[in-house]
C-alpha cells in the first residue's frame, strides 16, 4: 500500500511541477510592426522620400500627382525640397491627368506651385508646421533629435489642399 501511495504522490508532484513550468514560460512575442519613417538628423544625411500620391479633382480635370521630395540635413536644418529648376521638376512630381489642359489648375502645369504647407515630426513629437518657399521647407533640427518620424505636405488648391503623409 505504501508503494502505491508513493507512486501517486510522485505522479502528483511531477504533474504539478510540469504545470508550473508551463505557466512560467512566456508566449512567443508578436511579430514586430513594420519599420516606420525614420530619417536621420545627422549632419549630411540625405535621401528621397518614397513615392506618395494624391488625387486632385477640379471642374473638367482629374489628376493623380505622385510626389518624391528630397530631404537633406545641413547646418542644423532639415530641408524638404521639391524643386531644382524647371527641367528637374519631373523628378519630384509625376502628374497623370485626364481632362482638358485648359481646365487644368496652374499648379498642375507647374507642380511645385501646389505645395501649400509642410509639417514634420521629430522623434514622434508634435509636428512643426512651415509655410514653404517655392522650392523647399527648412526646419531647424531640435537639439537631441535622432530622427524625423513623419512628414506631411499639403498639396493642391489653396482653398482645399490634399494632405500627403509619410510616416
Amino acid at each position: 500500500m505504501r508503494s502505491g501511495f508513493s507512486g501517486l504522490a510522485l505522479a502528483s508532484v511531477l504533474l504539478l511541477s510540469s504545470s508550473l513550468a508551463a505557466c512560467g514560460k512566456s508566449e512567443p512575442a508578436a511579430p514586430a510592426a513594420p519599420a516606420g519613417l525614420a530619417l536621420s538628423t545627422e549632419e549630411g544625411a540625405h535621401g528621397i522620400l518614397p513615392v506618395q500620391s494624391t488625387q486632385i479633382k477640379t471642374k473638367g480635370s482629374d489628376a493623380t500627382v505622385a510626389m518624391t521630395p528630397n530631404w537633406r540635413v545641413g547646418g542644423k536644418q532639415l530641408n524638404i525640397m521639391w524643386y531644382a529648376g524647371a527641367s528637374q521638376t519631373k523628378r519630384f512630381f509625376v502628374v497623370t491627368e485626364k481632362g482638358a489642359a485648359a481646365d487644368q489648375p496652374k499648379y498642375l502645369a507647374n507642380p511645385e506651385l501646389g505645395v501649400r504647407m509642410v509639417r514634420v515630426s521629430f522623434d514622434g513629437a508634435a509636428p512643426v508646421t512651415l509655410k514653404p518657399t517655392l522650392a523647399r521647407a527648412p526646419f531647424d533640427v531640435p537639439a537631441g533629435a535622432k530622427a524625423v518620424t513623419r512628414v506631411e505636405i499639403d498639396y493642391g488648391s489653396s482653398e482645399a489642399p490634399q494632405t500627403v503623409v509619410w510616416k
